[in-house]
């Protein structure tokens, strides 16, 4: 099935990037991505994916908003108080008319998966429940004034093998948003590209982006999900 006409002009600009044309586009409009944190950390990247043309996105954070929120890209001071997947959808909603924006369903089965969780424990738990369905992954690890973003496609070394043993906190913008669009632009690539990218850890410092493959440690559980080949 071809993209329609309204959304090849939507994306034409993005189609015409090397490696990505109509079947991306129509593999991204089939997505399903279960976000897990919707606060500051995530904003830009919620805005990156939109734009981008992901299908469907699950958000899935119980909190409201906070005024330390207020620092992202989506929530303004009025959303205070309010639910974040409330506040969130109503921001992202003019963004896109052909992607969806709701509330993670229990149950729900993601095609892929963004993790962008307050704490390590709830990094963890979300990245490892995406290790365990077999979905691409990326998680977003904000430390001081950068972070770093952890890719883990199917069979990769998981984020506990990769993730950071001390860290800073989460970053106050600008920051955030350059670690958070990266972390977008990651998935993205996973997904339009399924198998080409090796599991990797992307160091964002001052603005410079180091990136090496991710190890895996020795009795890692993930261990187990190494495509039969490796």
């Amino acid at each position: 099935m071809s993209l329609s006409d309204d959304r090849i002009a939507r994306w034409a600009r993005q189609l015409l990037v090397p490696g990505f044309g109509e079947d991306v586009q129509e593999r991204l409009l089939g997505a399903r991505v279960r976000v897990v944190g919707v606060d500051a950390v995530a904003s830009a990247a919620l805005v990156y994916l939109v734009q981008a043309g992901v299908g469907r996105l699950w958000l899935d954070d119980p909190e409201d908003v906070s005024p330390a929120d207020l620092s992202g890209w989506l929530f303004p001071p009025s959303a205070v108080g309010s639910s974040r997947v409330d506040a969130a959808r109503s921001a992202l909603a003019p963004l896109s008319a052909f992607v969806q924006v709701d509330r993670y369903p229990t149950g729900g089965v993601p095609s892929a998966a963004l993790v962008c969780a307050p704490s390590v424990v709830q990094a963890v738990t979300a990245a490892e429940a995406a290790r365990r369905a077999g979905i691409p992954h990326v998680v977003v690890e904000p430390d001081g004034d950068g972070g770093a973003v952890i890719s883990v496609p199917p069979g990769a070394p998981c984020y506990s093998c990769a993730r950071s043993a001390a860290g800073a906190g989460r970053p106050p913008e600008p920051g955030v948003a350059a670690l958070a669009a990266l972390g977008a632009a990651e998935l993205l690539h996973l997904m339009a590209q399924p198998g080409s990218v090796a599991g990797r850890r992307v160091e964002l410092v001052r603005g410079v982006a180091t990136a090496r493959p991710t190890a895996r440690l020795a009795g890692c559980a993930c261990a187990g999900a190494q495509p039969a080949e490796a």
